[in-house]
């Protein structure tokens, strides 16, 4: 499924792929690449190469998700629970709270859950996604099965960025990191899925070959209107206009999930006018500057910051941008 489902990457595919071939791919195993990157669902295919090498349907379901997940009550350690999904030997794992962070009940109801005898004769895998929102405690939850892991359990971890990874987590994996693929390839693939080919070229240079994010914008009519506000936002910011600035953000302030999201397709589209100018109002001095604000902003708002006072501040800052 690596080889013939992830566009790109072939020095990462060709090694894992040896790896799983022959055996020597280790129990943990973690994946690193941006937002939008594919990170995600190239653990979803190793996990099908992993658990069904023959392939069939059970194999496409993995790529697509469709198994079992891990949850918890935050502040409740012992809440956690597993939902069952269609592949019954996969157990997947999110952030749970409120701003994306693991929840040591998800942690132990999946540590416990795979010491469960397998339902396959290839072992079980547990997905960990985003391991960089997984702070000490759900990591100290985690270290010992990472140590001494059961027979036949595999551990396929996701991060935005390594220097994001708990070093007591990063040290117990193989890691490799993923590569965007050129905007051209981007464009081509998302055509094959069904995306229009000027809205596939336009949306593979601004996201820079980043394949998820163009298929999420695409497809999504909430996710294409938060890229719209993006592109009022850096026409207001070129003009250095405070007003529209601060009306468009503080429309934001009761939605933070969509004011984080917003905020980084702001910074997707100011880093794409310093590949090209005609992407992107912001030029210059003024996109680096609002890349570098926009940035605190989601910095504060996942650390639970106060939304309407980070965003009147960004609303500020971005308003007295200089050329």
């Amino acid at each position: 499924m690596l080889e013939k489902r992830l566009v790109g990457n072939t020095p990462l595919k060709q090694s894992i792929g040896r790896m799983v071939e022959n055996g020597r791919m280790g129990h943990s195993l973690l994946l690193v690449g941006e937002p939008g990157l594919g990170a995600g669902f190239a653990a979803r295919c190793i996990a099908a190469d992993l658990l069904y090498p023959e392939g069939g349907s059970a194999a496409e379901h993995m790529v697509q998700g469709h198994c079992c997940y891990a949850v918890a009550k935050s502040g409740d350690r012992d809440s956690g629970r597993i939902e069952t999904g269609i592949v019954r030997e996969a157990i997947a794992v999110r952030g749970g709270a409120k701003n994306g962070d693991y929840l040591v009940g998800q942690v132990m109801a999946a540590r416990s859950e795979c010491f469960n005898s397998g339902l396959s004769t290839q072992g079980r895998v547990i997905l960990l996604y985003g391991v960089e929102h997984m702070n000490e405690a759900s990591a100290n939850a985690l270290l010992k099965v990472l140590e001494e892991p059961p027979a036949n359990v595999t551990f396929l971890l996701t991060a935005s960025s390594l220097a994001g990874v708990l070093p007591t987590i990063r040290s117990r994996c193989y890691d490799f990191t993923l590569a965007p693929v050129g905007p051209e390839a981007c464009a081509a693939y998302c055509q094959k899925q069904g995306v229009a080919a000027e809205e596939a070229k336009l949306l593979s240079a601004v996201f820079d070959g980043r394949i998820g994010t163009v298929l999420a914008v695409a497809q999504n009519k909430m996710r294409r209107a938060r890229l719209e506000t993006a592109r009022q936002l850096a026409q207001a910011a070129a003009q250095n206009d405070g007003y529209t600035l601060a009306t468009l953000l503080a429309s934001l302030e009761k939605d933070r999930a969509g004011a984080e999201e917003v905020l980084e397709d702001f910074s997707a589209l100011a880093a794409a006018a310093l590949r090209d100018k005609t992407l992107c109002p912001l030029q210059g001095a003024k996109a680096v500057a609002a890349i570098e604000a926009a940035d605190r902003a989601r910095q504060r708002l996942h650390t639970n910051g106060s939304a309407k006072l980070v965003l009147t501040v960004t609303a500020a800052e971005l308003a007295d941008l200089v050329s």
